[in-house]
């Protein structure tokens, strides 16, 4: 078994888009009695293969922009294209075949199997059953579930987050350009809801679509979009930009007070993992040799190991006392283990850590196999960083903190602590 190092990982290779370019001419929504229109003339340009969110208080508008884009809602006035196509002038029926959709709690049908929800699209537009199963199977990996586990199932036999992934692989069967989500994640809970959010953009990077999700959390906008759309009564356009502009460069007043005073906080959605070097493990598989996973581990100066499955995903992080109890690596699953992927923000890490009272963290690839750790130290220092430096971009002097108290949070658990020194007996 070869151990996981923090050495630069390879180039990855350029990115394939499949996602189609979105513009929104001029649309307008009114409704019946209401002498306000819902969305006053927006103009938009989505690019492809890109993730937008729309983000907003209640009776923005937000729901209704992305209703519009599939015809769920018809505009009043303006056109709309996706890929160059004027979809106004199309069958809407048509159309929503050729757009993935998913809302909150998945929408699946109770009676059907997770292999016909997720077919169900497919099979409208005449694929053979040959097609439709390979897609199923490739979907259900690509969305972090066991095929052989779970095309059979239910939907009232699984969980919140597992059937939201259900919904993601039913939107993506027939390979749509363009991905409507609506308030996708907004049922499940926290741990959850990170765990999917994840699982987004690792699906995104994977196949390059064109991603529209509407949501009220701001850190969950930040988090998501390559563009944050925030959006006043009306379906006004306050701020259309990159996240990190829009938490440096606030353009209106309503987005400054939108965005909070945490905003230099904030900081912390829009930085990910990745973006930290993480450190080495030494991997062991259940029913390996103790003694030659110690040997491996000791001749890398590590005091525990990471235990995987076939797949790399890991289960537990023994010490080496505790591997050395035993003549083989055990199979024991650790549901506590904190994990993150390498696409989650610095907040997931930090929130990971403090849930399993542990200073560090496992981090994974977009598949769930593991590729190193990041200690809480790591985590500290880039806070410490990027307050600082949103406090020069602020201009803040020190002043702010006259009472000579310091500004940088204190970790819980010390930055040297080893993750596995507690783990499991």
């Amino acid at each position: 078994m070869t151990d996981v190092t923090s050495q630069p990982a390879p180039t990855a290779p350029q990115r394939n888009v499949t996602g189609d370019s979105i513009t929104l001419d001029g649309v307008v929504k009114r409704y019946k009695g209401q002498d306000a229109p819902a969305v006053q003339r927006l103009d938009l340009e989505i690019d492809a293969g890109d993730i937008v969110a729309f983000v907003g208080p209640s009776g923005c508008g937000k729901t209704t922009t992305l209703k519009m884009i599939n015809r769920l809602i018809e505009p009043t006035e303006g056109r709309i294209f996706i890929g160059g196509r004027d979809v106004t002038r199309e069958d809407p029926d048509k159309l929503r075949q050729s757009i993935g959709y998913v809302i909150q709690s998945g929408g699946l049908f109770p009676h059907w199997s997770v292999a016909k929800n997720i077919g169900a699209i497919p099979r409208v537009l005449g694929w053979d059953k040959k097609r439709i199963a390979e897609r199923t199977e490739y979907l259900l990996d690509l969305v972090g579930l066991d095929p052989s586990t779970f095309a059979d199932r239910l939907p009232k036999d699984m969980s919140g987050g597992q059937q939201q992934r259900v919904g993601v692989a039913r939107a993506l069967a027939a390979d749509p350009p363009v991905l409507l989500m609506d308030e996708p994640f907004g049922a499940v809970d926290p741990i959850t809801r990170v765990r999917l959010q994840d699982s987004l953009i690792a699906i995104q990077h994977e196949l390059g679509k064109t991603i529209v999700i509407v949501t009220h959390d701001f850190e969950e906008a930040t988090k998501l979009g390559d563009k944050v759309l925030i959006l006043s009564e009306g379906g006004h356009v306050e701020q259309y930009a990159r996240p990190e502009e829009i938490l440096t460069d606030p353009a209106t007043p309503f987005v400054e007070e939108f965005v909070g005073s945490g905003a230099k906080l904030a900081y912390l959605t829009v930085s990910r993992v990745r973006d930290v070097e993480v450190d080495p493990v030494t991997t062991a598989r259940i029913g390996e040799s103790s003694q030659v996973v110690l040997g491996r581990a000791k001749a890398a100066g590590h005091t525990w190991v990471v235990v995987v499955d076939e797949a790399g995903r890991p289960r537990s992080w023994p010490s080496l006392t505790e591997v050395a109890s035993k003549p083989e690596v055990s199979d024991y699953l650790d549901r506590r283990l904190p994990v993150v992927a390498q696409s989650s923000t610095l907040n997931d890490a930090l929130d990971a850590m403090l849930a399993a009272s542990q200073g560090a963290t496992l981090v994974t690839d977009g598949r769930g196999a593991v590729v190193g750790s990041l200690n809480i130290g790591s985590v500290t220092d880039v806070i410490q960083t990027k307050l600082a430096e949103g406090n020069a971009a602020a201009d803040l002097s020190y002043e702010t903190y006259v009472d000579g108290s310091d500004p940088t949070p204190t970790p819980v658990v010390a930055a040297d602590d080893e993750p596995g020194s507690a783990g499991p007996a």
